[in-house]
Order: structure tokens, then sequence, then C-alpha cells
């Protein structure tokens, strides 16, 4: 399980992804595609999507060596 952070405050998954969710409609990014972006955030491979995420203020670590 991975640790989130809102503008390196830790904070629980929901609260990011609902600030997650929020820029993403913000930036016109279509809700499938944003939920796409997210899941992927959390993977061990999903470094260009946690860039992505990053332009909301999050940071995402995986805990994935």
């Amino acid at each position: 399980m991975g640790k989130y952070f809102l503008r390196d405050a830790e904070v629980d998954e929901p609260d990011a992804a609902c600030a997650w969710f929020a820029y993403a409609g913000d930036q016109g990014i279509d809700v499938p595609k944003a939920i796409s972006i997210w899941e992927d955030a959390a993977t061990k491979d999903g470094a260009d999507s946690r860039r992505v995420v990053s332009g909301a203020g999050i940071r995402i670590e995986t805990g994935l060596a």
C-alpha cells in the first residue's frame, strides 16, 4: 500500500483522490482518463502517471521496488 501526499502533507488516499479528480476536471481530463491515470500512478511502472498527478500537488509513494 502506498502513501499519498498533498502539498507535502501525508493524507489518506480518498483525500488525495478527491484532489486529483477536482484538478483533472479543471484541466479538462475526462473521467475515464482521470481514473486510468490515477490507477496507473499507484503502480510500480506508473512514473509517467505520477508526473501527471503531481501537477495537482499530489505525490504518490508506491512502496514498490
